[in-house]
């Protein structure tokens, strides 16, 4: 397995002073399935203040030593080195109420989540599996290390992060792993809802999500279900793959209102809130059957709505792929969508004595006929329509 030169190095000097060091979970488990690694998590026997005296000199940040956590900053990169550890009792189905540091590296893996998370890698022992992760990444399975319902119980978390790993890698899921997911489901009330939706859009992302939604809906009605009950749209169309499209389809069903609700109630970000609200209810008041009708709606709703409409209206089967990229084209095009794509302005109108509100009507409405085609964008046709509806002598511009 290939290591960067600040792994090598922080693993061989914690050697150095008589302490074990590896690479452990998701780099591993990533080595295995033939992707290059990015980021590198360090388990050792040493305690975090031993971490701290190997590495005096350098830049250490202290935030999750409470948990044997050290992280130690290498060329601007922050890599986390934790002591071997076992967790106390979970009491709130997330975080452990104590952490006692032990020397046993078995003691540490036994406290993962899934086998194929359970793996660690020195240069000199190589890649060490207590718990048979080769084995079922070898074979495309989650298995929770362990009672899986005791792993589940300890952290509810671990439910939506078994689901998400096998939307994105195409695993299935062992059989007594799904039965304790959806026997303890009720505990990922207990979750933060930003930690629920970061997981859950990796989730809608995954080029296996279509199968694991449709699979294990009842685990998902916990904390959505709103799209729960929703028939899924036509598999083949989720080619679309950006998770804004993907959630705003399914919840066509239930609404812009809805969406917004379920949104605000996973605390995510307002351009996600606000896109998928826009969207749908669009969907009832803005036609989008012609270029007219989609230049008319990125003109109210702007390009980038407009254009992830296009996308969600394909995804529900309301349109062909290629039919997608009309608001690219447009934009391609140079054609007027826009107030200000207009060759005159605001400042254009009130020379020729227009005050007020009007200002702004007048500009809109020829921008409506030019993007209906009646009336070319140039300047001296856009001042002869506009003087045609005002008094002559207050026509000042030449």
């Amino acid at each position: 397995m290939l290591l960067s030169n600040d792994v090598k190095y922080i693993i061989e000097e914690l050697n150095k002073h008589g302490f074990r060091a590896d690479v452990v979970g998701g780099p591993v488990r990533d080595f295995l399935l033939g992707k290059q690694p990015h980021d590198y998590d360090i388990t050792t026997s040493a305690r975090p203040e031993q971490v701290e005296e190997v590495f005096s000199g350098k830049r250490i940040i202290e935030t999750g030593i409470k948990h044997g956590t050290v992280t130690l900053v290498l060329n601007g990169e922050n890599y986390e080195i934790t002591t071997y550890r076992i967790d106390g009792e979970y009491l709130d189905s997330r975080h452990p109420e104590s952490v006692e540091f032990t020397t046993e590296l078995a003691e540490d893996l036994s406290r993962r989540d899934f086998t194929m998370n359970a793996l660690c890698y020195n240069p000199k022992q190589g890649i060490t599996d207590l718990h048979g992760g080769e084995a079922d990444i070898k074979s495309r399975i989650i298995r929770a290390v362990g009672d899986p319902e005791k792993r589940f119980t300890e952290d509810a978390l671990r439910i939506i992060r078994g689901l998400r790993f096998a939307a994105v890698l195409g695993f299935d899921i062992e059989e007594k792993t799904a039965e304790a997911m959806e026997k303890c489901a009720h505990l990922m009330e207990k979750v933060s809802a930003e930690r629920i939706f970061t997981e859950w859009k990796k989730l809608i992302s995954g080029d296996f999500a279509y199968d694991v939604i449709d699979k294990y809906r009842h685990i998902i009605r916990v904390f959505l279900p709103e799209v729960a009950d929703e028939p899924l749209p036509e598999k083949a169309r989720f080619d679309i793959s950006e998770p804004i499209v993907r959630m705003i389809a399914l919840f066509k069903g239930a609404g812009g209102e809805r969406y917004r609700g379920a949104m605000m109630r996973l605390k995510t970000d307002s351009g996600t809130r606000d896109a998928g609200f826009l969207i749908l209810t669009s969907m009832k008041n803005y036609d989008t059957s012609s270029p007219l009708a989609i230049k008319i709606l990125m003109s109210e709703l702007g390009a980038e709505i407009a254009s992830l409409r296009l996308k969600v209206e394909y995804l529900l089967g309301m349109r062909e792929h290629e039919e997608i990229f009309e608001v690219e084209k447009i934009i391609e095009r140079r054609e007027p969508y826009r107030v200000s794509d207009l060759d005159i302005n605001g400042s254009d109108l009130i020379s020729l004595g227009i005050k007020g509100p009007r200002v702004g009507q007048e500009m809109r409405a020829l921008l409506r006929l030019v993007m209906e085609g009646r009336l070319k964008n140039q300047r001296a046709a856009l001042i002869s329509s506009v003087k045609s509806r005002i008094p002559s002598d207050n026509a000042k511009i030449k």
